[in-house]
């Protein structure tokens, strides 16, 4: 895939392949947030390249960074499935052709539902044939709905199409079930929706050097307040070898504070500061809670890294 950023406002996201100009190749075009790359994305996705194939077109991803919600109303934006470069790795995988990632910010938010589709879809970014859900809305308050983008493709002379929902066992696939499921630790039952199991890949940082004054050193892992993770303990894989226990969380027993994902490897020796890792969830094991001393939390970890092993040793 090639990936690349196109700049239309605002700051630049941290991806690389920067390209400022628009696309001169005619492309076959979807447009979504897609947090997460679930099945029922996969299934829009291969959708997409089998039209683009037919009209041979270039199949392009159009996405946001941030998430819209988080630019304009913060305090009903969703949790973080996936990061801006997660999700450029997952889309690299489905074999996108291209993918554009737009800054959204409040001068973005203020684009007609009708310059989106000429302005944008059209002129900078060559659509000829746009793929979209069935109840897909757009542009400034979201007023541009299907039928709105299917007269001006009449007009400008691009087809546009909506794609029905996908569905697993009776259930709709979309991120917003996804998050619902790791919210309550039913990290198991994700991989159904995902054809996966569920993993982040971030950067290890400096933490504050409890876990090793313990017996317990941790991999404090970047970013990770906005995962949709329920607090608590979980089975985890490290680079799809090292098995592991992980603790997402406010460290209660040490005082609280914002939510970060800190991960045990077991049997592991080596520093992983500066280092980036995937974290792959296994299993959640328990909820966190606040112990009364640090003796009856190390006699805890203890049991959860007990039965990590003998749940999950085979892997590791």
């Amino acid at each position: 895939m090639e990936a690349f950023f196109l700049k239309l406002s605002g700051k630049s996201c941290k991806l690389p392949f920067p390209l400022k100009e628009g696309l001169r190749e005619p492309t076959a075009v979807t447009v979504g947030n897609f947090d997460g790359i679930h099945l029922g994305h996969s299934y829009l996705l291969n959708k997409l390249k089998e039209k683009a194939k037919s009209l041979k077109l270039k199949s392009l991803v159009v996405t946001f960074c941030p998430h819209p919600l988080k630019v304009l109303a913060p305090r009903l934006s969703p949790c973080e499935l996936t990061s801006a470069v997660e999700k450029a790795e997952l889309l690299e995988k489905e074999k996108i052709d291209y993918l554009c990632f737009i800054r959204f910010d409040r001068d973005f938010a203020n684009t007609s539902a009708r310059d989106f589709l000429e302005k944008i879809l059209f002129e900078r970014l060559s659509c000829r044939y746009l793929l979209v859900g069935y109840d897909w809305r757009f542009g400034k308050n979201r007023e541009g709905e299907v039928e709105l983008a299917k007269e001006v493709g009449r007009d400008l002379g691009f087809e546009v199409e909506t794609a029905k929902p996908f569905t697993v066992d009776g259930h709709v696939v979309s991120s917003t079930l996804i998050r619902r499921l790791l919210s309550e630790g039913r990290v198991k039952e994700v991989k159904k929706f995902l054809g996966r199991n569920y993993s982040i890949k971030r950067k290890v940082v400096r933490g504050r050097g409890v876990g090793s004054k313990i017996g317990f050193p941790t991999a404090n892992i970047k970013d990770t307040h906005n995962l949709c993770l329920k607090r608590g303990v979980y089975a985890v894989l490290v680079d799809d070898k090292y098995i592991g226990v992980a603790n997402y969380g406010s460290r209660p027993t040490f005082g609280g504070g914002r939510n970060v994902l800190e991960v045990h490897l077991i049997n592991f020796r080596g520093d992983l500061r500066g280092r980036e890792v995937k974290v792959t969830f296994l299993d959640f094991i328990r909820e966190e809670k606040r112990f009364p001393s640090v003796e009856d939390l190390k006699r805890q970890i203890s049991q959860d890294v007990q039965r990590v092993k003998s749940l999950y040793s085979s892997l590791g």
